[in-house]
Formats: structure tokens, sequence, C-alpha cells
């Protein structure tokens, strides 16, 4: 009903401000006046000002004095921004999001859709050929009260509790430090906090299985101008210990620094480290796909060992120059032995990785988390524009070998290309080549393997 009365009161204004005017007319126009403020429909300021209007005006003569019209609009506008102060805020720009005038509240939904397809040339062992749903999130997140913030997040390519991935909450009121408790990565390395959004291959690199992943935990992080801290203490995953094991704990802390930052420049260094104790399960196990998810065959696996507890480091570097970046960790894993007489072990693994925006580009960098991030083209596709186009390679390693494990030594090189058509849509085709399997379930395999992807954020 606000907004008819806006439209009336604006009519009334024309009609009274650029049309000849009778004595009825003029006498309607007062009488219509009378009937709108009785019932509520306008107020008595905009009555009375309108009706002075009205007035002004004589039987059969032009108009030939124009009221004040700004003191109108002033009106007109301090009433529309009365009824609508408790309306909340409509964000459509790359997302859907709704706030609260007073930013106390906000909620946003969206999800990604990854779907995969591959063909390997086997070697030794079968691979099998074929596509995949590889995600499949839809995830809900905002703001309560100012400083209370959440996300839930479930992959539907999962079921029951093993879709559920985020599903925190935190508390940002302590100056500058947050606070989060729930289910949530734990903080280590630079691809493992990097979105899979925004990785720059279709799968992170091989020693990425030394990450410890998302488990239930408190951690506290904080950022400043060009460097980020996060810590946590953590038991298990969704569904605890099994097989009425008593919990493992555990605890990642990550620190970075980017001494070069800027747009289009960036010098990235980090630092993890992660202890974890096993609880009285006393088992460990690292085992790993050749960087595609496609096929279930791992060509590097240790089985099952006798651990106690066990540790784990990575250092890690970017480098961004314009359309150019260069991306490199290097990961150590030392574990302690349960059996009398076992000898603890050491793993280890590494890659390296580069690639080049032809279309002009450059890697976009969130400094409070220490992490890249979303790509945006230059041109989008459907507004003109050919999108971001990138070329990469990679080489990577994970050496499971150790005293009396054998579990594989691995190395690969990866090409790939990136189309990212919009910032919400890419398409991505690698070539992944196993070039040399050394010892484990795998030795002397070299497959190979064609695969490609296409992805829509929402």
């Amino acid at each position: 009903m606000k907004y008819i009365k806006y439209a009336l009161l604006l009519v009334l204004c024309s009609v009274s401000t650029t049309a000849p005017v009778r004595a009825d007319n003029n006498d309607a126009l007062l009488e219509l006046l009378r009937a709108l403020h009785e019932n509520g429909t306008i107020n008595t300021e905009t009555y009375e000002l309108v009706k002075q209007v009205a007035q002004q005006e004589r039987p059969q003569q032009q108009v030939t004095q124009q009221p004040d019209r700004e003191e109108i609009k002033q009106v007109v506008k301090e009433e529309v921004a009365e009824a609508t102060k408790d309306q909340p805020k409509i964000n459509t720009k790359g997302r859907f999001s709704v706030e609260s005038k007073d930013g106390n509240f906000a909620f946003r939904v969206g999800g990604r859709v990854q779907v995969n397809a591959a063909t390997y040339a086997e070697d030794k062992l079968n691979h099998n050929d074929g596509t995949e749903m590889r995600r499949a999130r839809l995830f809900a997140e905002g703001t309560l009260w100012h400083d209370w913030g959440y996300k839930l997040e479930y992959d539907f390519v999962n079921t029951g509790s093993a879709g559920i991935t985020d599903a925190y909450l935190d508390y940002n009121g302590i100056g500058g430090w947050k606070i989060r408790t729930g289910h949530f990565k734990e903080p280590f390395s630079l691809q493992n906090m990097t979105s899979a959004k925004y990785i720059t291959f279709m799968e992170r690199a091989l020693p990425y299985v030394f990450t410890p992943g998302r488990n239930i935990g408190l951690g506290v992080s904080t950022s400043g101008k060009n460097w980020s801290f996060a810590t946590g203490i953590f038991g298990e995953g969704i569904d605890g210990a099994s097989d009425n094991n008593d919990e493992g704990f555990g605890t990642s802390g990550r620190a970075t620094f980017a001494p070069v930052y800027a747009e289009g420049r960036l010098v990235h260094l980090g630092a993890s480290a992660s202890y974890r104790a096993t609880g009285s399960s006393d088992s460990f196990r690292i085992r790993e796909r050749p960087e595609s998810h496609v096929t279930d065959t791992r060509l590097v696996d240790t089985a099952s060992i006798d651990t106690d507890d066990y540790a784990r480091f990575a250092g890690e570097a970017a480098l961004v120059y314009g359309p150019w970046a260069l991306e490199s960790e290097y990961y150590y894993l030392t574990l302690n032995r349960d059996l009398a007489g076992s000898p603890d072990l050491d793993f280890s693994g590494y890659y390296l990785q580069g690639s080049w925006f032809l279309t002009g580009e450059s890697m976009n960098y969130k400094v409070e988390d220490g992490v890249l991030g979303k790509i945006t083209p230059k041109g989008i596709v459907g507004k003109g524009g050919m999108g971001a186009w990138q070329l990469a390679f990679r080489f990577s390693s994970i050496d499971l070998n150790d005293r009396d494990i054998r579990g594989g030594e691995e190395q690969n090189f990866t090409a790939g290309l990136n189309w990212y058509a919009t910032p919400d849509i890419r398409f991505t085709a690698n070539y992944v080549n196993v070039l040399n399997v050394d010892g484990g379930p795998a030795a002397g395999d070299e497959p190979s393997v064609f695969q490609f992807m296409t992805q829509v954020e929402f």
C-alpha cells in the first residue's frame, strides 16, 4: 500500500503542475486528497503539502506558479526510506546473498558441480575408462548477530554422513582473530588449503596424500596485510573412530608470508606442521591414485603400518609475475612404529608446477588464507569475450619406500589446458604420464591418462 501511495502522490503532483485545472477538477482533487488522508494512504505532512499546491489553482486559469518540486521529492524520498528501513539487502553480483539492513544477519547459498571423463593407456595394471561425478556440492553459509558465522556443505556424490564436508561455526569478535569449531580442513599445505575449484589441474599432486584433510576440531586463525596464521587441535572425521577404538587426536598449524603482494605480482612462502596420535587403532596407511580419480587403481600403497604416532611437515612457495606462475611444495612424513623392534619410517614427496595465461590474466591470491583464488577472465564468453586460456605443466614425486616398507616410489608428468569461459564455468583437459614406479604393488607400471573436466560454480 505504501508504494501505491507514492505513485498516487507523484500523479497528483504531475496533474497539479503540468495541466490547466478547472474549478471542478480542483475540487475533485482536494476531495481525493482528503479521502486518501482519512483512510491513511498518505500522512498529514504529505496531505498538507499537496493540498497547498492544489489550492494555488484558480478556475479557468493556466498554472503560472510552479510548486516546490524539490520539497515534494524530499518528502517522498523520506517516506520511502522510512518504509524500507528494515528491508534486507539482496546481492546478485556474481552470487546470490541476502543481508539484513544492520549487517547483523546474512545468508548465502551456492555450490559446484564437477564432471570428469578419462581414458587410460594401460601398461601392466588395469584401469577403468569412463566418467564420474567428481563433486556435486551444495552449501549454505552466513552471519548471525554480526560476530558469528556458519557454513554447512554437503557433497551428494557420497551418502549419509560421508557427504558432509564443511560443517562449522565461527566467532569473529576478538579483534582480528577467528575461532572455528566443527568439521573443517586442518591448516596444512598450499594445495590442500586451495579449494578444488581453483587448483590448476584436475587433481592435486601426488604428495597431497600426506595432508590431514578435514576432521572435527577447534581452530584459531588470524592474518595481516601480507601474512596469515592458523592452527587447531583435532579429533577424527565425521564418524569418529571405528571398531570401538579410542579416537586419535592431532594438531596442525600453518603460517604464510607474502613479501611481494601487488596486482599481478606475488611471492608467497609458507610452512606447515602436523602431529597425530593414532589412538587405540595403532595403524596408518598411505595409498594414492595416479593423479586421476576415475580409476580406482593405486600405484603406490604402504598397506597398514603399525604406528603409535606420526608427524608431517610441508614447505611451500609460489611466484606470480603477470600471466606467469610457479608453485612448489615439499612434504616430509615420519612415523613412530608400535611394535618393538620395528624401525621408524620416513616418507617424502614434492611437486613443481608452472602455468601461463595466453589471454593475459593473473593468478589471484587471498592473503587472509594464504591461498590462490578464483580466476576472473578479462573477457566473458556470452558478453563478447573469449574467456581465459591457461597452459600448465607439473612434475610430481612421492616416495613410500623405507626400510621394510616398500609402498612404491612414483613420478608423474602432467600437462594441462584450462578454459575459464566465465568466472564460474571452467573446462579442463589434462594429460598425465606416469614416468616410473619403483617398488610397491605396481612396480614398473607406466600408464598414461587423458582426462577432461567440466566445472560450474554457483
